[in-house]
């Protein structure tokens, strides 16, 4: 079976790193059908490498407006009846989209699907791969992989997405008919760290999901403030869960589940928060949380961050 597969990357400043992430897609053993990147608005030399591939992208200008609204309209730019994500200052391994390919054929009714990858840079850390951040525990509750190392998570994914997010943009591959059906990116979230999440947990909450667990990727960290951006991961993320229930994206009957996330979220963006010493973000977590809700270790870390604002 032949699967027409187009290529979605949104793209801002990063003309250093861009290249190496093309030519990666465009090098790849089962070759995609098109690539549309979508140029949010650069300051830098992204224009000339992007015009470097000639007719082998298509590249597309908007002003600058957020990864979100940059991947959404590179999505809807594509005509294949098949979705891939790629960030721009990533990189596909040579048979990701072969393995995507082949699995999908053997699985005629996934329609949402992606794999593992390692992180790289700077801020990578080491023996670790993006699926070792899951919780404990979390990989069990959809048994073992079959032989092809792959785990069919079936349309009853949405719950345990909202306690972890598998679903990097970096490896996903998607029916356009999904992407249409959960109404595509929102670009409400498109300037968030953690603006793909809604995404991911739509397509896991509508579609028929087959994880990989092999590595297909490599995905940059780059070094900077880590802990305040996992902080704004975590807020990001909890905005989102709470706007599936506020927006009715998500059905009553996961509320309750929805409403669990938010509380470990909100736990994990005080962690964060702590070791920022973002003090308002500290506060207005355990506003948020109460005081009583808290762990006993946390509570005594917020009686020391107030210790030390008054001293």
């Amino acid at each position: 079976m032949k699967f027409e597969i187009s290529v979605a990357i949104p793209v801002y400043n990063r003309a250093d790193y861009l290249k190496e992430t093309l030519d990666s897609v465009l090098n790849q053993t089962y070759p995609p059908a098109e690539v549309v990147v979508v140029d949010d608005g650069s300051t830098d030399h992204t224009p000339a490498v992007l015009a470097s591939y000639g007719k082998r992208i298509k590249s597309i200008r908007i002003e600058n407006s957020g990864p979100g609204v940059a991947r959404k309209t590179a999505a809807e730019a594509t005509t294949c009846s098949w979705l891939a994500f790629c960030d721009s200052d990533d990189i596909w391994l040579p048979e990701h989209l072969q393995r995507r390919a082949s699995l999908l054929a053997k699985h005629p009714e996934v329609n949402f699907s992606f794999s593992d990858l390692i992180p790289f840079g700077p801020a990578a850390l080491p023996d670790r791969t993006y699926f070792s951040d899951a919780p404990e525990n979390w990989w069990q509750r959809f048994g073992t992989p079959d032989a092809d190392n792959c785990i069919v998570m079936g349309n009853n994914a949405y719950r345990s997405f909202l306690v972890y997010n598998p679903g990097s943009p970096v490896t996903t591959v998607m029916t356009r008919d999904l992407y249409d059906k959960i109404g595509g990116i929102d670009p409400r979230y498109s300037r968030m760290v953690s603006e793909d999440a809604d995404m991911a947990l739509k397509a896991a909450l509508h579609g028929y999901v087959l994880c990989d667990l092999t590595v297909t990727a490599k995905q940059r960290r780059h070094a900077g403030n880590m802990s305040g951006a996992v902080l704004k991961n975590y807020l990001g993320a909890c905005r989102i869960r709470e706007d599936h229930i506020k927006l009715k994206v998500a059905p009553e009957e996961h509320h309750d589940a929805v409403d669990d996330a938010i509380r470990v979220m909100l736990q994990n963006a005080f962690l964060a928060a702590y070791y920022a010493e973002d003090e308002k973000a500290l506060r207005e977590i355990v506003g948020r949380l109460g005081f009583a809700r808290l762990t006993t270790k946390n509570k005594l870390r917020f009686i020391r961050s107030l210790l030390r604002r008054a001293f």
